[in-house]
C-alpha cells in the first residue's frame, strides 16, 4: 500500500509540475504574440503617416540601436494631432521635444507626391497580405485574388511617369 501511495504522489507531483509548465509556455508565447502585435502596429503606423515615418527617423538619429515598437512607442492621437512618443524604454533618457524637433529637420524630406507614396498610402497592409499569401498556400487563393485586384487597380490609378523610370 506505500508504495501505491508513493506512485499516486510522484504522479500528482508530476502532473502538477506538467500543467505549470503548460501555463508557462502559454504564457510566455501569449506576451510574445502582444509584443509582435505591438511592433507590428507601430510599423504600420509609421508605413502610413509621414509625420510618424519622420518622429521615428529623428529617433534614430538621436539613438540609431532604439527599436520601433520595443524601445519606443510612437502615438497618433488622431488624423490632425502630431505623433509622439508615448513610451520609452531605451537606455538613457527620453528625447526632448527640442531634441526630437531639431533632428527633425535633419531628416531628408519625405517625397510625398511620388507614385512610390500614393500608392503605398493605399496598399493593402503587410499583414493583410502575408495573410492572404498564407491562405493561398493553403489552396484559398480568393482574399489572395482580391488583394491582387486591388494592388493592381491601385498602380493603374498611379502609374510611374517618365521622370520616375
Amino acid at each position: 500500500m506505500a508504495i501505491d501511495n508513493t506512485l499516486i504522489s510522484a504522479i500528482i507531483i508530476l502532473l502538477i509540475g506538467l500543467v505549470a509548465w503548460v501555463v508557462i509556455i502559454w504564457s510566455n508565447s501569449r506576451s510574445s504574440h502582444e509584443r509582435t502585435h505591438r511592433i507590428l502596429q507601430q510599423h504600420h503606423l509609421v508605413a502610413t503617416n509621414q509625420a510618424a515615418r519622420r518622429l521615428s527617423q529623428a529617433v534614430h538619429l538621436l539613438h540609431p540601436a532604439a527599436h520601433l515598437g520595443t524601445d519606443y512607442t510612437i502615438k497618433c492621437d488622431s488624423t490632425v494631432d502630431e505623433p509622439y512618443l508615448s513610451q520609452w524604454n531605451a537606455g538613457g533618457p527620453k528625447p526632448t521635444k527640442s531634441a526630437l524637433d531639431d533632428a527633425c529637420t535633419r531628416v531628408p524630406e519625405i517625397n510625398t507626391r511620388g507614385y512610390a507614396a500614393m500608392r503605398r498610402a493605399e496598399y493593402p497592409s503587410i499583414e493583410d497580405q502575408l495573410d492572404a499569401a498564407f491562405k493561398a498556400r493553403r489552396g484559398a487563393t480568393a482574399e489572395q485574388e482580391e488583394l491582387d485586384d486591388r494592388i493592381e487597380q491601385i498602380k493603374s490609378k498611379y502609374p510611374k511617369s517618365e521622370e520616375d523610370l
